[in-house]
């Protein structure tokens, strides 16, 4: 038991170093290719900060933890919007960008279809292609209004290159090290479900997911965590909100979409466990349903807001809490 908890602790620590290096680096490239930074919100930090939850589920449906997969994925999804995303709007930072509630809108269909996919209790490969493609669709978006942007750009002169490939290198460096975390994550994240949960009268699939809801789903969101407080530091409030939906739509159409694929290549079909699907489904909707909301007609989240998604989140935990213990 010892041996799980000090390698959650150590896949943690790694997790957010190595995610900060990541981000950091993804967001320097972009900028010295000229690219916005509305587009880098969406797609490339939105990728980088969503590499552990994407690393973390596809180990875990490679070992057959397929609870830890799903549960992560959609923990991670609740957690952006009602726990980080809300610490922004409570710092004033969580800026609303024109556009945004359409894309919201995207974040919040996605959702939609992955609730829908599991109503079976099961992810397949069917499914899982689907949420591959309703990802290639997102993106093909997004890079065409970029281009569009470009197009329209006059006089447009692209930074100093000469640092690409120093930053090139430490995103490797950093990938690296959120791959060797997201192992440790699974690894403790695993052992303390067969060694605590399942003793306490839990299936193993129910362990799996209450240790992916919790803990697994907090150590992965530590790079969006660390990227909304460099934008509160550097006064860049486009990152905030935009890379939260980015980064709910990757984990639900390119994570989920991808591991049920391995799952089920690998023989372990991608379960969704009773709670999941009764609650935390609901719960994740019921988020996303709230920012759209909330965004609509302003410019910016309020404090109050924020306050708002924090006591939603409270209460989430609470829940989940209850759906495990009776």
């Amino acid at each position: 038991m010892i041996e799980f908890v000090l390698a959650l602790v150590a896949s943690i620590l790694l997790i957010h170093k190595a995610g900060d290096l990541f981000v950091d680096s993804a967001c320097r490239i972009a900028r010295t290719l000229g690219v916005s930074q509305a587009m880098i919100a969406l797609t490339l930090i939105a990728f980088a900060t969503s590499a552990p939850e994407f690393f973390t589920a596809i180990l875990a449906s490679g070992l057959g933890h397929v609870g830890i997969s799903y549960g992560n994925v959609v923990g991670s999804n609740i957690i952006n919007i009602a726990l980080i995303l809300a610490l922004a709007a409570v710092f004033g930072m969580a800026q609303i960008r024109r556009g945004g509630v359409g894309e919201g809108l995207i974040m919040l269909a996605v959702g939609g279809a992955l609730v829908v996919m599991s109503f079976n209790s099961v992810i397949g490969p069917i499914e899982g292609l689907l949420l591959l493609a309703i990802f290639a669709l997102f993106l093909r978006f997004i890079l065409k209004r970029e281009a569009m942007r470009r197009k329209n750009l006059r006089n447009f002169i692209p930074k100093k290159r000469g640092k690409l490939p120093k930053l090139f290198l430490l995103f490797v460096v950093g990938t690296a090290g959120i791959l060797v975390g997201s192992w440790l994550l699974v690894f403790g994240g695993a052992g303390i479900a067969q060694a605590a949960l399942v003793a306490a009268g839990l299936t193993p699939l129910e362990a799996e997911a209450a240790v992916g809801f919790t803990i697994i789903a907090i150590g992965t969101s530590l790079p969006e965590l660390a990227t909304i407080v460099i934008s509160i530091r550097k006064k860049l409030p486009d990152i905030s909100v935009g890379t939260i939906m980015g980064s709910n739509i990757f984990n639900t159409a390119l994570i989920i979409g991808s591991a049920a694929l391995v799952g089920t290549a690998r023989g372990f079909p991608l379960q969704v466990d009773a709670q999941a699907l009764w609650f935390s489904n609901p719960m994740m909707l019921l988020s996303m349903v709230l920012l759209v909301w909330f965004m609509c007609g302003q410019k910016r989240l309020t404090k109050r807001q924020g306050a708002i998604l924090l006591a939603f989140y409270v209460f989430y935990l609470a829940g989940l809490a209850l759906f495990y213990t009776i």
